[in-house]
C-alpha cells in the first residue's frame, strides 16, 4: 500500500481548520500531519514534519502567508530532497493577493467556500506537480497577461517547443528554462486554456475542446504559474542590479 499523502495546514480559524482536517480524514490516501495557527509555529514545524503539500491561508495573526511561501520557495531543499508543494487556501480572492502569492511560489490557489471534494482534488493535483486553479483565479491571470497574437507563438518558437516537449514527456512539476523577457508572456494555447478554465470547464473538457490531453492542459496551467514566478524573479534581479553600490 502506498504511503499516504502528507499535508500540513496553516490556518487560524478553528472552524475552517476543523472542516479541512475532517475533509482529509475522510479522504483515502491523505493524512494531515500538522496544523499551525501562526506563521512562527509553521516555520518551526515544517522542517521536521516535511509534508508533501503545505496548505496555507494568507491572513495570519503574525503576518502574511505569502512571506512563508517565498521563504520556502527560495530556500534550498532540506537534505537535497524535501521541498513541499504549496497550495493557498484563502478567503482573499482579489487580483493583487492572488498574483503576489503565485509570484512568491505558490503551486496553486483555491478560495475558501469550495467543497471538500474540490479541496482534496486540489491537494492531490498539487502533490502531482500540477497547479490547481479555479475559474475565479483563471480570470485574474487573464487580466495579468495580455492576449497573445497568433504570431507570438511563431516568434517564440524555441519557448513553444519547450512547452510542447514539457507537456508531452517531462514531469509537470519540471522547471523550464527561459531565455528572455518574451518567454515570460503566455502562449496562445496557454491563454486559451485559462479562458476555458475561467468559463468553468475542467481539465478533461478543455482537453477535448482543444484536441489535446488532460496532461497537456495541466502543463499549460503550470507553465503560466512558472512564467509569473520567473518573471518576478527577473524583475527583482534587475532592481537589485540597478541599486547604487550593487556589485
Amino acid at each position: 500500500m502506498p504511503n499516504p499523502l502528507k499535508v500540513y495546514l496553516v490556518e487560524d480559524d478553528p472552524l475552517v481548520s476543523q472542516h479541512v482536517r475532517d475533509a482529509f480524514e475522510d479522504a483515502p490516501g491523505i493524512r494531515c500531519v500538522g496544523h499551525a495557527n501562526r506563521l512562527a509555529i509553521a516555520r518551526e514545524d515544517l522542517p521536521h514534519v516535511r509534508p508533501d503539500v503545505l496548505l496555507t491561508d494568507l491572513g495570519l495573526p503574525d503576518g502574511d502567508g505569502t512571506d512563508l511561501i517565498g521563504e520556502l520557495s527560495h530556500a534550498p531543499a532540506i537534505d537535497g530532497v524535501w521541498h513541499p508543494h504549496i497550495l493557498v487556501f484563502s478567503v482573499f480572492g482579489d487580483e493583487a493577493r492572488v498574483i503576489r502569492a503565485i509570484e512568491a511560489g505558490a503551486d496553486g490557489y483555491f478560495l475558501k467556500g469550495c467543497t471538500a471534494e474540490e479541496l482534496v482534488q486540489a491537494v492531490e493535483q498539487a502533490a502531482r506537480g500540477e497547479s490547481p486553479i479555479s475559474p475565479a483565479i483563471a480570470r485574474h491571470l487573464l487580466k495579468r497577461f495580455r492576449e497573445p497574437a497568433p504570431l507570438d507563438d511563431a516568434r517564440r518558437a524555441p519557448a513553444a517547443s519547450r512547452d510542447e516537449l514539457h507537456a508531452a514527456g517531462g514531469p509537470v512539476s519540471g522547471l523550464m528554462d527561459f531565455d528572455d523577457a518574451r518567454d515570460y508572456e503566455i502562449s496562445v494555447r496557454e491563454h486559451e486554456v485559462l479562458r476555458l478554465v475561467a468559463q468553468g470547464y475542467v481539465g478533461e473538457e478543455i482537453a477535448e475542446r482543444l484536441l489535446t490531453t488532460p496532461r497537456a492542459v495541466a502543463a499549460a496551467v503550470r507553465n503560466v504559474y512558472r512564467k509569473l514566478q520567473l518573471g518576478q524573479r527577473s524583475r527583482l534581479a534587475a532592481e537589485t542590479k540597478s541599486r547604487p553600490g550593487w556589485a
